[in-house]
């Protein structure tokens, strides 16, 4: 296609004997328009290539910039360089992380000057990071800082974009190879520049997370409760309070694990929460801190959060769960009437004809109900078996004689039935 857009060889036959224009000057017009039209053949591949970047499709970008750069000749840098650029991208965007890495490095390498070498090296900083290869990542994303020195004066705000940017990715490869501690420093140093408030809210999560994974879980504790306190509606938060109560039950702070959980549990969704996120970690934390709670027999503290988390939804296919939960709770703190209402609520809820992930759950609560239902009316037939206690004789308490002690512990014994302490069991009748 390029090469029927470039400069005719030789006189134009239409023109070469006319009397109004010398030849030298017609042909140095073909060569001017000839120029033209491939500079604007460039550019309508570049923007080809930009669009199909953009809706995914990496194969038709990479034909469209590879165009591009065959078609440019050494001293066209900047052409040569976009359209490099272009192409690592499109290898990146494929998959081929490999192509990817020797095209930005062709790029860098061959093209020292040019106007976006920043962008390329930290995009290059990254494939290496994806290929497995941290150190070298962090070595090109230093390459990024030290880059931004040569470009020139107008633009450096863009520049410092990138150089923040750069400064984040760094602290994100020594948090990806597992140096924790490292990793937070380098966070901690970005709270202390000229962020954006989201960019800001972010630093301070990852330096807290990053002593969450050292170990250093008193110090994560007070970094998270900064970051909650500073930045109440950042999209980290939710996660924050999970890991914060997390922390807090780990360190057997109980009470305060609770009423943080409680807290995000009954906290509005953040403005602008089109993801769910909030919602996400509110169910998250609360059922995993609740179940921990029941496992450990904390029944009440279990209870707490069980009844929160069935206000969060009014679905059946997240309240009946949550209702059996709160039932078995009832069963264990000893308030059989409240756990067989649950249950007939949960039936309720469920519907006559459940779907099938909610069957389970009513033949259990139907089940536990008549077991409670059972147990309640076998200790009232018990009690009312039991013979009233005899009346006291003014004969001497020695004065009773065997016979007549084997007879009232018959008399007190109830077959399959504990007796009393002190007294001895009756056995049972075969």
């Amino acid at each position: 296609m390029l090469a029927l857009l470039l400069p005719v060889a030789g006189p134009n036959p239409a023109t070469a004997n006319s009397d109004h224009a010398p030849a030298s000057a017609t042909t140095g017009s073909i060569a001017t328009d000839g120029h033209d039209a491939l500079a604007e053949e460039r550019a309508s591949l570049m923007r080809i290539g930009e669009a199909k970047l953009a809706s995914g499709d990496a194969t038709s970008a990479l034909i469209a910039y590879r165009q591009v750069a065959t078609s440019t000749n050494e001293d066209e840098e900047e052409a040569s360089a976009q359209a490099l650029l272009g192409m690592a991208r499109a290898y990146r965007l494929g998959g081929n992380g490999v192509k990817a890495a020797a095209t930005y490095e062709h790029l860098v390498g061959n093209h020292p000057t040019f106007s976006d070498l920043p962008t390329a090296l930290l995009e290059l900083g990254r494939t290496l990071r994806d290929l497995g290869s941290p150190k070298l990542a962090i070595n090109r994303f230093y390459s990024v800082i030290h880059s931004t020195l040569k470009m020139p004066e107008a633009e450096s705000e863009r520049y410092r974009r990138v150089v923040r940017t750069a400064q984040f990715e760094i602290a994100e490869t020594h948090l990806y190879i597992g140096n924790y501690e490292e990793a937070s420093r380098f966070f901690k140093r970005l709270d202390l520049l000229d962020l954006a408030p989201a960019d800001r809210g972010r630093a301070r999560f990852k330096a807290a997370y990053c002593l969450a994974l050292s170990g250093d879980r008193q110090g994560a504790v007070i970094a998270f409760n900064k970051f909650i306190n500073q930045d109440p509606q950042d999209e980290n938060s939710p996660e924050a309070r999970f890991l914060l109560a997390q922390l807090l039950a780990d360190l057997g702070r109980k009470e305060e694990s609770l009423r943080v959980t409680i807290t995000l549990l009954q906290s509005e969704y953040a403005r602008g929460d089109a993801t769910g996120r909030w919602r996400i970690w509110q169910r998250r934390t609360g059922n995993q801190l609740a179940n921990q709670f029941y496992q450990q027999a904390d029944y009440v503290s279990a209870l707490i959060l069980y009844r929160a988390l069935d206000a969060l939804d009014p679905a059946p296919a997240w309240r009946v769960p949550v209702l059996y939960q709160i039932g078995l709770c009832q069963e264990r703190l000893q308030q059989p009437g409240n756990a067989v209402t649950t249950y007939d609520t949960l039936k309720k809820i469920a519907g006559e004809e459940p779907s099938p992930e909610l069957a389970d759950f009513t033949r259990m609560a139907a089940w536990r109900s008549e077991q409670i239902s059972w147990v309640s009316t076998t200790r009232d037939e018990i009690i009312h078996l039991r013979p009233t206690a005899p009346e006291p004789t003014s004969a001497p308490a020695n004065a009773s004689s065997p016979s007549s002690s084997s007879n009232s512990s018959a008399a007190l014994s109830v077959p399959g039935v504990p007796s009393a302490p002190g007294v001895p069991k009756a056995p049972t009748p075969l």
